[in-house]
This record gives C-alpha cells, structure tokens and sequence, in this order.
C-alpha cells in the first residue's frame, strides 16, 4: 500500500516544538520526507496500522494535526512536482 502524511502544528512553542520533534522523528521512520510536513512511501498495511498507533499516543490535540491518505494501489495515481524536487537539502 501507499500512504501520505501531513503534519502540521499550530504553533510555534517550545513545549509544542518538543511534541513536533518526537513526531517527525517517529514518521521518519515509516516514510519518506518530501516536504517540510509531508510525507510519503510504500508501507506495509501492519506497519501504518503501528504508525497510527505510536501517533495517537504522542500527538496533542491541542495543537497537533496529521492527515493520512491510504491508497490501497498506486495503479491510478500520477505524482507531478513543480519547482524543487525533494532531493533538494531542505527536505532530507
């Protein structure tokens, strides 16, 4: 299966900042960074289903949002980039 995460955060403390890091760094290890707050890959359905588990035990809903696009096959899906591409440093 496929799936794309967007992490956003509502604000800019330090407290939330501390939440954001676990975060990412929980992704990261399930998925590809694309973006600053998105990211994408090929994961095993067991494998989301843990993702979502270890991020519903850190995320605050308080300030937290994460948005979880499933695809079951990739057969019907097109990827277009404009600009930079994501191998550009700022995204790895």
């Amino acid at each position: 299966m496929f799936a794309i995460l967007i992490y956003d955060i509502s604000t800019d403390k330090t407290k939330e900042k501390r939440n954001y890091r676990k975060i990412v760094k929980t992704i990261e290890n399930y998925l590809q960074r694309v973006q600053f707050s998105v990211f994408e890959g090929e994961i095993q359905p067991h494998l989301l289903m843990e993702l979502k588990a270890k991020l519903k035990k850190i995320v605050d809903k308080n300030f937290d949002s994460i948005i979880i696009y499933e695809f079951k096959n990739r057969a019907y899906s097109e990827k277009i980039e404009l600009g930079l591409k994501n191998e550009h440093p700022m995204f790895s």
